[in-house]
């Protein structure tokens, strides 16, 4: 999406999520900023084409959008939500210099609804993925019923899309997103804005606490959300979310111009 500002702005959604979690921070960003809203791979067609991918291929599909943007511009900011916070960071790490700033929407640094007794056997049936073929047919297979919702609006609930179900190969795949995520949090130097609601039923609020205080950045800010769940950009506080997200890539993208002046 063309636009007249400084700076690119890539957005990318969360996993089993859809563009359209992403759609009213390019609607409030349109025309001012060049826009890439990410489609993850695997994702806004079937659960069962998600289980055939890889963490790989979710972060090959942000890379497009971040050379498509480097094209028309020579920095982005990057805003990422849950899954797509996790990518954030990766490109932050991998494209230090293009990478501008980081806004990380409800980072799924961990996942609640994994339960502790899940956990050793997800990472067993992760390593028959990786080093048996035929066993990675066979759990390409199974998903589990998402439980609960991620979004308090009820009216916003009843119509948003996205996967009633998570395929364990997914779970996989997030897992490896995540330790690479915690690594990566060690080094980011980019400014970074990080917003979470306390009542996230996904995601953890004390994870992204964790998370943000090991962030190295000198300008770093983090905001908690009350009155939300999980998928913050279309929830009860999305005004605000929307506004501080403007905020910030508007400061960034002043930060450009003097710099380049």
């Amino acid at each position: 999406m063309p636009g007249a500002g400084e700076l690119g702005c890539l957005l990318i959604h969360g996993l089993t999520g859809s563009p359209a979690e992403m759609t009213p921070v390019a609607e409030r960003l349109a025309g001012r900023h060049p826009l890439w809203v990410t489609r993850v791979a695997g994702h806004d067609t079937t659960p069962a084409d998600l289980a055939q991918t890889s963490w790989r291929d979710w972060y090959h599909s942000a890379e497009a959008g971040l050379e498509a943007l480097l094209t028309v511009r020579p920095r982005v900011v990057v805003i990422g939500l849950s899954m797509g916070a996790l990518l954030a960071m990766r490109l932050a790490i991998e494209q230090t210099t293009e990478v501008a700033g980081l806004v990380l929407l409800s980072p799924a640094m961990e996942v609640r609804r994994i339960s502790w007794w899940l956990r050793t056997p997800i990472e067993l049936a992760a390593t028959l993925d990786e080093r048996v073929p035929l066993a990675r047919q066979l759990l390409a297979k199974v998903a589990f019923p998402k439980r609960g919702s991620d979004i308090a609006d009820p009216d916003v609930r009843r119509t948003h899309p996205g996967y009633r179900r998570v395929p364990l190969r997914a779970l996989f795949n997030l897992s490896r997103l995540q330790e690479a995520a915690a690594a990566h949090a060690r080094v980011i130097t980019q400014p970074t804005l990080v917003m979470h609601a306390v009542q996230d039923h996904t995601c953890p609020v004390a994870a992204a606490r964790t998370m943000y205080e090991t962030l190295p950045s000198t300008r770093k800010r983090l905001i908690l959300l009350e009155d939300s769940f999980h998928v913050i950009t279309v929830d009860r506080e999305r005004a605000r979310v929307l506004d501080e997200i403007d905020a910030f890539v508007t400061e960034r993208a002043t930060e450009t111009i003097k710099s380049s002046t």
